[in-house]
């Protein structure tokens, strides 16, 4: 199950109290299908920052993004989704809060290239801690 190699746009607004803050990554991935879901894997790669490696599984109705370097979350969005998910950060483990928004997720036929559009607020304990604008693209 090698999969096929794709190229990935990533880009992320993220809209906070602190300042606001966009992130533009284009990487190579590998692209599986196993099932009904559809994973995209890669690397990203952001100056001055550990390499976190990035899985994105794609499924009807629900896309999962986990990430992992230093920590590892893995955020679950569906369409009006309010869902408590774990973060593991070298203090311990906290709960992180998703509000979908906006979901998009349009596949090619062949499901050989697609995209994601995401709009969410991420909450940590209680407070919303930033809104979230994601596109990822793939081909």
């Amino acid at each position: 199950m090698t999969g096929k190699t794709v190229q990935v746009q990533f880009q992320s607004k993220i809209f906070q109290d602190e300042g606001d803050e966009s992130f533009d990554i284009q990487a190579t991935g590998r692209l599986v299908e196993k099932g009904d879901a559809l994973y995209l894997t890669y690397d990203e790669e952001i100056a001055e920052q550990p390499v976190t490696k990035v899985m994105v599984k794609m499924e009807e109705g629900r896309v999962a993004i986990s990430r992992s370097n230093v920590n590892k979350t893995r955020l679950v969005f569906e369409p009006g989704l309010l869902a408590n998910q774990p973060y593991q950060t070298a203090a311990g483990m906290m709960l992180l809060d998703t509000n979908t928004r906006r979901f998009e997720l349009d596949l090619a036929d062949n499901k050989e290239s697609g995209k994601v559009l995401l709009d969410y607020s991420l909450a940590a304990n209680g407070e919303v801690v930033g809104q979230y604008q994601v596109s990822l693209q793939f081909s």
